[in-house]
């Protein structure tokens, strides 16, 4: 018998605690995500650049679980990727692999899987704080990524951004041309990505 495919534990920088979910973003708004040093080494992740297109399903690490309020589903994030989002938890079918389920939020406008990490899986209407990173495990072809195939969409990477931990830290990000191969403690590294328009066509990693 396979077995399932185990998650690898992943950091994230911060949480967002309460608060109404307000979205005023448009689809060609630059989504900031995310990439923990604990997947530098995939070597997907690890040969990213800006310019390069990549298919992906940004995935919500949950820091931290709230009742649902009384205004519509939605989802909003900042320049490091911190998310508040509210909708409905749905649990994917396992895989033919064997793979266990994985949960997706339906904020609305857009599916998210989650990563409960200490949080204690939930489904039906909820808020979650936390924050959006890329997962090779979520990647075209692996158990966990056909189950939130629906989630993952072609993104061109606008930028790579070196910032600190701490969101009122007041030095200004720095931006990079290549994924470094080590990040300090206090830093995290945040990938942007616009969905990619019908004129890209280069189409080079995969990533969760």
């Amino acid at each position: 018998m396979k077995r399932p495919r185990r998650r690898r534990p992943v950091r994230v920088a911060g949480d967002r605690r309460g608060g109404p979910v307000v979205v005023h973003r448009h689809r060609t708004d630059e989504l900031a995500v995310q990439l923990p040093s604990t997947f530098l080494d995939d070597p997907d992740l690890a040969s990213l650049v800006p310019g390069a297109v990549i298919d992906a399903a940004p995935a919500l690490f949950v820091a931290e679980t709230l009742p649902a309020g009384a205004g519509p589903d939605g989802w909003t994030h900042d320049e490091l990727g911190l998310v508040r989002a509210q909708g409905t938890v749905l649990s994917a079918l396992p895989s033919d692999g064997g793979a266990p389920p994985v949960s997706v939020l339906d904020a609305g406008e857009r599916l998210f899987p989650l990563f409960w990490s200490t949080t204690e899986p939930r489904t039906g209407r909820l808020a979650v704080a936390g924050a959006l990173y890329l997962d090779p495990d979520l990647a075209p072809g692996t158990g966990h990524g056909e189950q939130v195939a629906l989630c993952r969409e072609r993104y061109r990477v606008t930028a790579l951004r070196l910032s600190s931990r701490l969101s009122w830290h007041p030095e200004p990000p720095r931006h990079l041309t290549e994924v470094p191969r080590e990040i300090g403690e206090d830093l995290v590294l945040v990938v942007g990505l616009v969905p990619a328009g019908v004129a890209d066509t280069p189409r080079v990693p995969r990533v969760g």
